[in-house]
């Protein structure tokens, strides 16, 4: 089914859109972490710099949130510029994100074992004006679900740079 259809069936009834995710994750013998995610399965090793007990033989979760801020908003920006019609010639987002490590080591009580800054900036090309593009940006912003599940606690803060 295309995005249209999706689109079309969640409109008729918001029951269409109830979806369940699945990932399984597990360590490796090689010390690694495997998870599988979805039906296709999709599989992608995570692991840790040596520094913090792994081999660096695959992103660190950590990275892995940053990647997901950014792919989510890549991914609901593509599909809310089509509802709006609205043309990006081109979307590049770079995220970044700052955490104590002592926070996860459990060195101090006020030191939180979570990315306390989370700062994507997005960078769109586009055609058409700015205001258009910025009135896109708040519905993205509002209706991304990694935006919105990491806003809460992470103070998340993103930049637009229209092109």
């Amino acid at each position: 089914m295309g995005f249209e259809e999706t689109l079309e069936k969640v409109k008729e009834d918001s029951a269409n859109g109830e979806k369940n995710f699945n990932v399984i994750v597990e360590k490796l013998d090689d010390g690694s972490i495997k998870a599988q995610m979805g039906a296709k399965p999709f599989e992608m090793i995570i692991d840790a710099p040596p520094g913090l007990g792994g081999k660096n033989l695959g992103p660190s979760p950590l990275l892995v949130i940053l990647a997901s801020i950014g792919a989510c908003i890549i991914a609901v920006t593509g599909f809310w510029a089509q509802m709006m019609d609205i043309k990006i010639d081109s979307i590049k987002c770079f995220s970044r994100g700052h955490i104590n490590l002592g926070g996860i080591f459990g060195t101090e009580k006020k030191l939180k074992p979570y990315y306390d800054k989370l700062r994507p900036v997005v960078q769109i090309k586009s055609p058409e004006p700015k205001e258009k593009i910025e009135k896109l940006m708040k519905e993205v912003w509002d209706h991304c679900p990694a935006v919105q599940n990491f806003n809460k606690k992470s103070g998340l803060e993103w930049k637009i740079q229209i092109k």
